[in-house]
């Protein structure tokens, strides 16, 4: 693996954290996608904004250049207080992967790597991705595959399949005030609703519903014993640096995966006939409560609508996982699935990137590889979450670590906060929640 150094660490932080500031004083308007609705039940992690122009040179972000492997035993710094662990405590320590790692020697390395003749695109704006053959389990390319970073709600996926395995699809759930109230994207359940199981993983996963999460994880015995399956799924499906905190991906202290791991997972997922149908729905009416009048729900995964054989997908974003998005499609007898992690708008929208991925890899010859997803050696013992990881139901969602190499990242992040009180007043923008 290229060598990386402490000196280069501290630096891409302070650098990163100084531009992201700038940014938010002098950068483009940003609005939601759905700011014409008016709508408060759809997601809003998907940023737009108002003018983009595909010539422009992209912007500078040390975030996406994995060259010198940044985040092989740590995650990429948090930016609000939101991922940083409450006062007197730590965050847990990350879980990394072992070198060589599982998937093949071509993989040991986190610049971007493809198949000979793969016409990779140039404009790309991805921390991570791994492009992966469903079927077969060969790696097409990657790009820091066994780096550590935040998942969001593609990390649904498990909750996806482990509410399939043990849910009755007909069976009403009930829903909590806890449900209905919890923070980021939201489907839209309400109290005194009836929802069956089928009707709330339907909004899992084409709205990524944290309120429907939490309601199908108290149908299965609460939050806490759900993150225990969700992570011994993960377990039994060979990852090595995945580690599940909360149901809904929100981010929280510890948790973490690679893009090798989520291949794991996603393959798994569209191996399954039950799963492909639930990610594969376009729209679906969804239930009133009280005298709120039902709606029609559409999915967020964009690939549904516009790029042909596509199976099916999961969005995610938070403001300290950005973009992830994992999506598979069908062509000329192929099955091929892409995850990206880390990512930004900056070269276009992650369905927009993966579609550009994608048409290069069903481009190649099939059988075409440089690793596998088949790993010999599914021992997934140093894999276990530490027992010193926080209990979802606890407190919100808090942090993945306290900041690389020592920084003290609290007084890193007040002082960008003093910055914008300071000059972003007078933009007057309310910051919008993140997902």
């Amino acid at each position: 693996m290229t060598a990386h150094t402490l000196p280069r660490r501290r630096a891409l932080v302070a650098t990163t954290l100084a531009a992201t500031l700038t940014m938010s004083l002098t950068g483009p308007l940003i609005v939601p996608a759905d700011a014409e609705t008016g709508r408060n039940n759809v997601e809003k992690d998907d940023w737009l904004p108002l003018t983009v122009d595909p010539g422009a040179p992209l912007p500078d972000d040390p975030f996406l250049d994995t060259d010198d492997c940044p985040f092989a035993d740590e995650l990429p710094p948090a930016f609000d207080e939101d991922a940083l662990p409450a006062d007197g405590e730590d965050a847990p320590a990350p879980v990394t992967v072992d070198h060589p790692g599982p998937g093949g020697e071509a993989l040991d390395t986190c610049a971007p790597v493809s198949v000979p003749g793969m016409d990779v695109p140039d404009r790309l704006s991805l921390g991570s991705y791994l492009v992966y053959d469903v079927d077969s389990g060969d790696v097409l390319a990657a790009k820091d595959p066994y780096g550590l970073y935040r998942p969001a709600s593609i990390i649904k996926a498990l909750l996806l399949m482990t509410a399939l395995d043990e849910l009755d699809l007909d069976h009403v759930v009930p829903v909590s005030d806890e449900a209905v109230a919890i923070d980021g994207s939201q489907v839209g359940v309400g109290p005194g609703g009836r929802y069956t199981a089928r009707e709330l993983l339907l909004g899992l996963v084409m709205r990524s519903g944290n309120d429907a999460a939490i309601a199908l994880a108290e149908a299965m015995g609460g939050q806490d014993e759900t993150v225990t399956r969700m992570q011994d799924l993960a377990d039994s499906l060979g990852t090595q640096a995945t580690r599940v905190v909360t149901v809904h991906g929100l981010d929280s202290p510890g948790v973490q995966t690679t893009a090798y791991d989520m291949a794991l997972i996603y393959r798994a997922a569209f191996q399954r006939e039950d799963v492909r149908e639930l990610l594969g729905e376009e729209t679906m009416d969804f239930p009133g409560y009280g005298d709120m009048e039902g709606f029609e729900l559409s999915s967020d995964n964009e690939m549904l609508f516009n790029y042909p054989g596509t199976v099916g997908g999961k969005t995610g974003f938070t403001d300290n996982a950005r973009h992830t998005f994992s999506v598979a499609a069908e062509r000329d007898g192929r099955t091929l699935g892409m995850v990206l992690l880390n990512s930004t708008i900056a070269a276009g929208r992650p369905a927009e990137q993966a579609s550009a991925v994608l048409d290069a890899a069903f481009a190649t010859p099939a059988g075409s590889s440089i690793g596998t997803l088949d790993t010999a050696d599914t021992d997934t013992t140093d894999s276990a979450p530490p027992s010193d990881v926080p209990a979802p139901d606890s407190a919100p969602a808090e942090a993945d670590e306290a900041g690389p190499s020592g920084i003290d990242m609290r007084a890193v992040v007040g002082a960008g906060v003093a910055v914008l009180l300071l000059v972003g007043l007078a933009v007057g923008a309310a910051r919008f929640r993140r997902r």
